[in-house]
Order: C-alpha cells, then structure tokens, then sequence
C-alpha cells in the first residue's frame, strides 16, 4: 500500500522544464499505476483545520512566484475512479501558516497513453514554497490518487533586485555524478560558500566559489559517482545570506 509522499525539491525542475520523463509524449501521461501518488489511509493534514484526511503536500524548497497549473488526475485503467473530484488547494511560505485558493473540481483520467490532462486554477502569481492538496472526493474509488502536478513559475534569479541581492539554486536534481549551482549576487567581491552534507548532517564536501562578472553557473568539484544513492543537503550562504537544497543522488 502507497501512503502519503512529500514531493520535494525535484518538483522544481519539473515546473521549469517543458517535458517530463514519465510522460511518452509532451503533455501526456502514461497509464502506469505506479506513476503518480496513492493514499488509502487518512492522516493528519499539515493544514490543521482540515484534521485527518488524504492529501499530498509540495515543498519546493524555496518560495517562487506561482502561475498557471496543470493536473494529471489518476490514469491507471482499472483505477479511475481512485482519481481526485473536489478538492481544496491551499498554499504557505513555512507550512504551517495556510492560504485557501479555493474549492475546485478535478477532470476524471480518461486511463489513455494520450491523456493530456486539464488545466488547474491559476495561482497568479502568488508566492509560496509548500503548496497542499486536499482531496474531498473522488470518483468513487477507496483510495485517493493523482498522477502529477504542474506548476509555472516566475524565475527568482529574475527577481533579485527585489529580495536581499543574493540567490542560489543547486542542479540537476537527481544528479549522477556532477552538481552546479546557478547564483546571482550583486555582491562581487565576497566568496560564496558552500557544503554538502549527508542526511546525518555530517559534511562531506565544501569549498568556495569566486563570483565571476556575467557567470551564474558554476560546477562544484565534487565527484557524484563516489557518493551513495540517497538525500543529500547542499547549503550556500555568502556573507548572512543562505540557501539549503535537499538533492537527490540517483544511480
């Protein structure tokens, strides 16, 4: 049995990129039952008004600003009726304090290779870091599923003469075997530091970065193929700014 998942930082990647390696085809979602998130049991919503529920909760690992969305409700064939009819969608900058969207109803997966999904309400720019999903009925099924989420987002690098002059974003996530950071800075003179740090919270690499003038990537010197499959956290900070990433090592 599937229980409830946080879907961390790789859901960023997803939002930014244009095709989806599950899918066969831009746009479409395959009919594969494991291809997607599953609840059969209630429990406690992060959103405490709601109390004991299914739901599926999204931390992005950093706040962007939330546009356009699109669903995939559940497609398995012989488990459409597992897939989301009403739901409620609430959103949150530290998750604990919750936002409502709205009430909003769900296109049943028509359980077809091609199956484009439909599209979702429109966040309209509005920034968050954890978004929650919140079923309160389905199609007729004892379990609860959806096979995925998009969300377009405003790019934050855009949006830096707006925060604090610094941002940070640590990439591709998965990694195999390299990983880079994407920084801007208006601060040219100081170093950005960074360490990586395995889920026991024992570092296991660091280093400096010199910024240089009209660079914003930069390939850290770790070798991923010497590291474990598994979480891991990269932290970079440049003078008291900070940024944390959970990234994920995959074979």
């Amino acid at each position: 049995m599937m229980k409830k998942q946080y879907i961390h930082i790789l859901i960023i990647f997803i939002l930014i990129s244009p095709t989806i390696s599950a899918q066969c085809h831009q746009d479409r979602h395959s009919t594969s039952w494991f291809d997607g998130w599953v609840s059969c049991e209630k429990s406690q919503n992060p959103n405490s008004i709601y109390g004991q529920t299914h739901w599926i909760m999204y931390d992005f690992g950093y706040e962007y600003e939330l546009k356009e969305s699109k669903f995939w409700n559940a497609n398995e064939p012989k488990n459409l009726n597992y897939g989301i009819d009403d739901y409620n969608l609430d959103y949150s900058l530290d998750g604990v304090t919750w936002t409502n969207l709205g009430a909003f109803k769900m296109e049943q997966g028509s359980g077809l290779s091609t199956y484009e999904g439909s599209e979702g309400p429109d966040f309209d720019t509005t920034k968050a870091r954890y978004v929650l999903i919140t079923p309160t009925s389905n199609f007729g099924g004892d379990c609860y599923a959806l096979s995925e989420m998009k969300i377009n987002i405003t790019d934050p690098f855009d949006l830096i003469a707006e925060e604090n002059g610094f941002n940070a974003l640590a990439y591709p996530n998965p990694f195999v075997n390299k990983i880079s950071l994407r920084i801007a800075s208006i601060d040219q003179t100081n170093p950005i530091n960074y360490t990586l740090y395995d889920m026991l919270g024992r570092p296991i690499n660091y280093g400096s970065i010199t910024i240089i003038e009209d660079t914003e990537i930069y390939e850290l010197p770790i070798n991923g193929n010497a590291l474990s499959v598994g979480m891991y956290i990269i932290n970079v900070e440049q003078n008291k700014n900070k940024r944390a990433f959970k990234i994920i090592k995959s074979k």
